[in-house]
Formats: structure tokens, sequence, C-alpha cells
């Protein structure tokens, strides 16, 4: 009973904790500025086509049962990651996203495994959660136009930065606790 108590209170304290890091990086940079890169519109269209994969996914009864894909979108580039238990599902995934209007580009990160275990899952969340707040705190460095995403250890990192960014953020997921790998998706200013 104690350890299930536990298990839910780290769970829960991780995703809050990262709801209160974006919400400090809203707070910090200012409502306002924290979209200079991309307009408000992108990110409303980001969501929306996140949630119309999602329903997709939802509503395909054999992908979404014992299976995990995670959607990730940023300025119509959409990542996928997660495991199927079955080539053909991790097809059915990709087809089912290539659907969805306003997509530029898809990034099939799906792995065709057992999906992670919960502790795997609980794990990935803090890394996300501490490469964000590295990332808030460090100098010279501007987080808000920068996606983070972890799955299995693998950190995928996404937005519309520059060179030098793409780098910083780049260096400091690869020196986080955990971390297999770092995967840049960005989209480059020059």
């Amino acid at each position: 009973m104690y350890r299930s108590a536990l298990i839910i209170f780290v769970l829960l304290t991780t995703f809050l904790l990262q709801s209160c890091f974006t919400a400090v990086g809203t707070a910090v940079v200012g409502g306002a500025i924290i979209y200079k890169r991309k307009a408000i519109e992108n990110v409303i269209s980001d969501q929306h086509i996140e949630s119309e994969i999602n329903n997709a996914y939802f509503a395909n009864g054999e992908l979404w049962q014992q299976n995990r894909v995670i959607v990730s979108c940023v300025n119509g580039n959409v990542l996928l990651t997660g495991e199927v238990r079955q080539p053909a599902l991790k097809q059915t995934a990709i087809q089912l996203a290539k659907k969805v209007a306003g997509i530029n580009q898809i990034y099939d990160e799906i792995a065709i495994s057992t999906p992670v275990s919960i502790f795997r899952q609980i794990l990935d969340a803090s890394i996300t959660t501490i490469i964000k707040t590295k990332m808030i705190f460090s100098q010279n460095f501007d987080p808000s136009s920068i996606k983070v995403v972890t799955n299995d250890g693998a950190v995928y990192l996404m937005g519309v930065v520059n060179p030098q960014q793409a780098d910083k953020a780049a260096e400091i997921a690869s020196k986080t606790s955990g971390v297999n790998k770092v995967i840049k998706i960005f989209q480059y200013i020059t």
C-alpha cells in the first residue's frame, strides 16, 4: 500500500512540476514574448494536430490497446514516439497521422516492442523536467522555443531555433543523468 502511494505521489509530483516550470517560464519570459518565434496561431494549430492524431488512434481499437504512441507537434512537424507490438500497427499509426491536415513533416521514432513500464514513463517525465529546468536557469539561453520529449531514455528536441541554441539545448540534454541519446529535430533560423 505504501509503495503504491509513493509511486502515485512521484508520478503526480513529476507531472505537476512539468506544468509549474512551463508556468514559471511563461511568467519569467512574459506571456506575449514567449511565442516570439511562433505565432499563437501556430501553437493552437500544433495542439489541434496532436489532438486529431490522438483521436484517430483512440478510434482505432487495435492500435489503442496494449500499445503506446506519443504524438508531439511543433510548427506543423509531428514526432511519433512510443512502442507498438507489431510492424503493421506502426504503419497504421503513420498512415492515420498522415491523414491529418496541416502537417509539414512526420518524424517516425516508434519502436516495435512491448510498451515501456509505468516506472520508465515516470523516469522519462523526470528527465524532461530536469532538462527543462536546466534550460530555464541556463544563462544566455531562451528555452521558450524548444519542446523536450523523452521516451525510453531518448531525448528529442524540437523547435525553431538558431544553430547555437540547438547545440546548447543538445549539450544540456546530453549532460543529464539517464539520457541514452539526444535527437535534434529543429527548424533552423539563420
